[in-house]
């Protein structure tokens, strides 16, 4: 039995059993997820973020697909479960890609699985999540793309306005602001003298459909080797909006096709040992409903809404682990920081990051600064420390990394609740010259001094 191809998943959202959210929530998954967390003997240890317990890794992943065969996912506009049996994801599985590339010439660049403690650095996506000011969107792009170390680059931020107005879901404004979005994407990458570099995300600003179709032309500038998130709804939901970009990648081919998954540690899937289960089965969602080459996934905290809670970095590592001792496909662990920029405190949840996913045999990808929430707090310095990280990182054995870790969140854990919101672009960078301030070169190199001396071996 091959896995199902698009326009079966279509059919199973129109057909599959009648599901009611609240019943799908309550009775299927929470109630199935505590069956899993118990009969695979799930534990989280705060002291042990990153896991060097195999059996406990791999049995994340049997977890997951059990889960997985149960609740399937609810298509929340047709209020069906579209389902599929054992043999569908195993094939889908082992007929994932193992390596695509992003990018082309001399910023071509290969995403490939990788092995847990792997020895070949991971690729390092750069982005943000901060809404950003039309006047400034290029300049921005452009920070990204001057760190050398930067694989990939990202439009992932929406634009806050377009020509002044606030490009709402579903309207004619969203639709040009995501035409604009992959052009002023494209413009930074072009000042910052690579033209050829690879996206692995064109379109931050569009929500809706229509706002996808729009900025996915080939007349914008975007090229098979760009690529595009679309987002799973927490917890293992999709619905037509979501549908509709899949299907139209699937047959267009004219960019590659991402998934975003953003689960919520305290929300349906409870505590981490849940959290990380349901985090593994939207990785099976997105290879067989969403169909997607890769993936990128933000472990958010509800309470502090950020990925870099010891929590949240136990559910990253376990994940990764689990992904890449059980399957090829590709996937990166993806910095929210509660921190601003241009404070001690974001670049040590940066470098957290960066250091659990290059360790757990995944990708990275750097960085979504003060929790994604406010106005141009992004720029180019977190993404570059990160990959620096990342690099320094590679390697390292989980016992090792384990220790690093414990070192690192403890500079931060108790500033989670109140973290500085740190400074604007415009604060950080001279917008004509696009480089950094001297006070957040600073503060970039001390914290890189004090790694350092926790035992990172920077290039």
């Amino acid at each position: 039995m091959s896995e199902p191809a698009m326009n079966e998943v279509l059919r199973r959202a129109e057909t599959g059993p009648i599901c009611l959210e609240k019943d799908f929530d309550s009775k299927i998954l929470r109630l199935k997820l505590q069956e899993v967390i118990k009969e695979f003997d799930v534990k989280y240890d705060p002291d042990i973020l990153i896991p060097n317990d195999n059996n406990l890794v791999d049995a994340v992943f049997n977890a997951a697909l059990d889960l997985y065969l149960e609740t399937g996912t609810l298509c929340l506009s047709t209020h069906r479960q579209i389902k599929f049996e054992e043999p569908e994801i195993k094939n889908a599985l082992q007929n994932a890609p193992t390596r695509i590339i992003f990018g082309e010439g001399n910023d071509k660049r290969v995403m490939a699985s990788r092995r847990v403690e792997d020895q070949v650095p991971p690729l390092c996506l750069t982005s943000g999540g901060c809404e950003i000011s039309e006047d400034i969107y290029i300049q921005v792009v452009q920070s990204y793309a001057q760190n050398p170390l930067a694989d990939t680059i990202s439009g992932g931020c929406p634009l806050h306005t377009i020509f002044g107005m606030v490009p709402k879901a579903g309207s004619p404004a969203e639709v040009l602001a995501s035409m604009y979005n992959v052009i002023y994407s494209k413009e930074g990458a072009k000042r910052a003298g690579r033209p050829a570099i690879g996206f692995h995300n064109l379109l931050g600003t569009a929500l809706s459909a229509a706002g996808y179709i729009a900025g996915s032309q080939p007349e914008l500038g975007i090229r098979p080797v760009d690529g595009n998130l679309i987002a799973s709804l927490a917890e293992l939901k999709t619905d037509n909006s979501q549908l509709t970009k899949a299907a139209y990648y699937s047959e267009r081919k004219n960019l590659l096709s991402g998934a975003v998954y953003v689960p919520l540690m305290g929300g349906y899937g409870g505590g981490p040992e849940g959290t990380a289960i349901v985090t593994l089965a939207h990785h099976l969602q997105g290879l067989l409903v969403h169909q997607v080459a890769y993936a990128d996934f933000p472990v958010t905290h509800l309470k502090y809404s950020c990925s870099t809670t010891k929590e949240s970095l136990w559910v990253a590592s376990i994940v990764g682990q689990a992904i890449s001792r059980n399957t090829h496909l590709l996937t990166a662990t993806e910095a929210i920081t509660a921190a601003g920029p241009a404070t001690e405190m974001c670049l040590f949840e940066v470098a957290a990051s960066s250091i659990v996913g290059t360790v757990s045999g995944i990708h990275i990808n750097n960085a979504s600064a003060a929790k994604s929430q406010y106005l141009d707090r992004e720029t180019g310095m977190e993404a570059r420390l990160g990959c620096e990280v990342g690099h320094a990182a590679t390697g390292m054995k989980r016992t090792d990394a384990n220790e690093l870790i414990n070192h690192i969140v403890s500079k931060y854990k108790q500033k989670l609740e109140k973290p500085p919101l740190g400074k604007t672009f415009q604060e950080c960078y001279d917008v004509e010259t696009v480089q950094p301030s001297e006070e957040y070169t600073t503060i970039y190199n001390k914290v890189k001094k004090e790694l350092l001396d926790l035992g990172l071996e920077f290039e």
